[in-house]
């Protein structure tokens, strides 16, 4: 029973050592090309890639994979919450400066239209504008609505 384990050992031994064998190529004088595991006179070493992974590192790789592949996701996804809250703050900006350009537009629609202007003085009594500081005015009221909505409006 002993020598059948050892000579079992043995030949699985002489197994593994020929699966490690070197190649070698040559070509023949009819030009075929031959493949063998021992040197002939001509013949050139084929390098052969032997690299087999243990089933440990097969695992690592696989882990540190996962990783990479999480932390790809998570950055993806932090810059699609960066780009949500940037677009939202956007609209915020667009709606603030359409409620401007809106107001803007009033007052100077207001200064057009209206016959007299005047201000309120500080005890609450209207003070009337004469002409030419309406007139500088009204073209105050303008430049803040071309300001606030932009030449084109």
């Amino acid at each position: 029973m002993r020598y059948a384990i050892a000579a079992a050992a043995i030949l699985g031994l002489a197994a593994s050592v020929g699966a490690h064998a070197d190649v070698y190529r040559w070509v023949d004088s009819e030009g075929r090309v031959h493949y063998s595991d021992r040197w002939v006179p001509g013949s050139e070493l084929v390098k052969v890639n032997r690299s087999r992974q243990s089933p440990e590192a097969a695992a690592a790789r696989a882990a540190a994979e996962q990783n990479r592949l999480a932390v790809t996701s998570d950055r993806i996804a932090a810059q699609q919450e960066d780009a949500r809250t940037a677009q939202a703050v956007r609209e915020d900006v667009a709606k603030v400066r359409e409620e401007q350009c809106r107001e803007a537009r009033e007052q100077y629609q207001k200064a057009i239209r209206a016959r007299r202007i005047f201000r309120t003085g500080k005890d609450g009594e209207r003070e009337y504008l004469s002409e030419a500081e309406a007139d500088e005015y009204r073209m105050q009221a303008r430049n803040e609505m071309l300001a606030a909505c932009g030449s084109a409006n």
